[in-house]
């Protein structure tokens, strides 16, 4: 997310939020929805498939706001690992076939996975639809018969786990498939005729096809920044979304406790949303924050998120442990961050008792007796942040690096444009001069005229 952030800064784009895709198309959903009801919330789960992965939602709707109760995906579901499917299918049979070897060959397997993701498509419609590759490889022209039933079997073990993610989403939604109101499709690969077939089945219903399956998400994105922005009048409607992974803190034991750590972020945890741990320390410590689950992330994500050493920390007058607060928060976009430290200590003020006013001919007596009063006294703490994300430095030097780049693509763009004006008046104007504007100009003239044309034609 803290790339996604930075790699805006560099093209030059204010990010106003990072949103969750599966977030986005909710909202697409919801804001243009006049008859939510605004007591019961309507349970609405939407089906995300497409080139890379696999993503379930549960979202509850009311008038005008959302709420994400549940994700759950499969990263190794997608458009591409059904291209693959077909990719190492017809590999095999052109091998067989052509005795050819496409797999030495690189080439060859970018014309035979262009034609596999065609093939993918027409299948859609059609029952059976031949793939062909022209000059495949060694000058051969390789072809063949498909049938959507082939297909089907082929992918079978990719429609298989369709099933799990959304078990997952519906079981940390807790509902029933009764309190479900509709199931939304988002994305190309949902278009494949088993994937509807079998998530119909799974559901005991119809399937919803109110969304753009290709723009939701891009919509919805839209729709947030225009509620974002003060330029735009949007109707007014809240989004609380959550986080996939859950977030760990950890930090080193000291004397009198074990505790090394706590899941600050829980699974399914809202955002934005803030948390208040609570420290005793004598010295300055440190706090790591990572991923707890790490065999759910993406494969090749390093778990570790950030460090936060909390400086200045020093005993009590007494020498025992100050009490330490630290704030740790997540943003609009999920980002994780600690906005503030401080030391919280009770001071005792003593304070004199009231005393009754004197009767008259009696001498005020000095308050003997006092009582004790205790106020909180804070001190703030100096809170350094490390993560995986670029310095001020690097981030400068690639914002102006980019910004060169682009003034020279600008700078391409406008010299064809310039070309192309400056040959557009070469020939009308050579054309003019040899025929309508003849009589008019000094033989002598004319031909140097022409010259001069042809050499800046060249």
């Amino acid at each position: 997310r803290r790339a996604v952030l930075q790699a805006s800064r560099i093209a030059g784009l204010n990010c106003l939020r990072v949103l969750n895709d599966n977030t986005a198309a909710a909202l697409g959903y919801g804001i243009t929805k006049s008859d939510l009801p605004e007591d019961k919330p309507r349970n609405v789960v939407f089906v995300d498939l497409g080139h890379s992965s696999f993503t379930v939602s549960v979202v509850a709707f009311k008038k005008g706001e959302l709420k994400v109760k549940s994700v759950a995906y499969d990263r190794g579901v997608g458009g591409r690992n059904f291209d693959q499917a077909l990719l190492d299918h017809f590999i095999a049979v052109f091998d067989e076939k052509y005795k050819l070897d496409i797999r030495s060959n690189g080439k060859a397997q970018v014309r035979l996975r262009a034609a596999c993701e065609k093939l993918k498509k027409v299948l859609s419609a059609n029952s059976q639809a031949p793939i062909t590759v022209e000059n495949l490889m060694n000058d051969v022209d390789a072809s063949a018969m498909y049938s959507r039933d082939e297909f089907v079997e082929l992918i079978e073990p990719l429609l298989k786990r369709l099933e799990q993610p959304i078990q997952k989403v519906i079981a940390d939604a807790n509902i029933s498939s009764d309190e479900i109101y509709s199931i939304e499709l988002v994305g190309g690969c949902i278009r494949i005729p088993a994937i509807k077939q079998r998530l119909s089945e799974f559901f005991g219903r119809d399937l919803s096809y109110t969304l753009n399956q290709d723009e939701a998400v891009a919509r919805g994105c839209a729709l947030q920044c225009a509620i974002a922005s003060p330029a735009f009048r949007v109707r007014e409607f809240s989004i609380n979304d959550i986080i996939a992974h859950p977030i760990r803190f950890k930090w080193e034991a000291v004397a009198g406790s074990d505790d090394t750590g706590l899941d600050v972020f829980a699974h399914n945890n809202p955002i934005p949303s803030t948390k208040m741990l609570t420290f005793y320390r004598k010295e300055p410590f440190v706090i790591e924050a990572e991923y707890s689950d790490p065999a759910h992330l993406p494969r090749g994500t390093n778990p570790w998120i950030s460090r936060f050493d909390i400086k200045d920390v020093v005993p009590t007058e007494t020498g025992d442990f100050a009490t330490i607060k630290v704030k740790a928060r997540l943003d609009l976009s999920g980002v994780l961050s600690i906005t503030s430290a401080y030391t919280v200590a009770e001071v005792e003020v003593e304070e004199p008792v009231p005393q009754p006013e004197p009767k008259e001919g009696e001498e005020a007596k000095a308050p003997e007796m006092r009582k004790v009063k205790k106020l909180v006294k804070q001190a703030d703490l100096t809170v350094l942040q490390a993560s995986q994300c670029l310095d001020s430095g690097r981030l400068s030097e690639l914002t102006k690096s980019e910004r060169e780049m682009h003034n020279a693509d600008e700078l391409v763009g406008a010299t064809e444009i310039a070309k192309n004006s400056l040959e557009e008046y070469i020939y009308d104007i050579r054309s003019k001069v040899e025929y309508d504007y003849k009589d008019f100009v000094e033989p002598n003239e004319q031909k140097q005229f022409l010259e001069n044309l042809m050499t800046t034609e060249d």
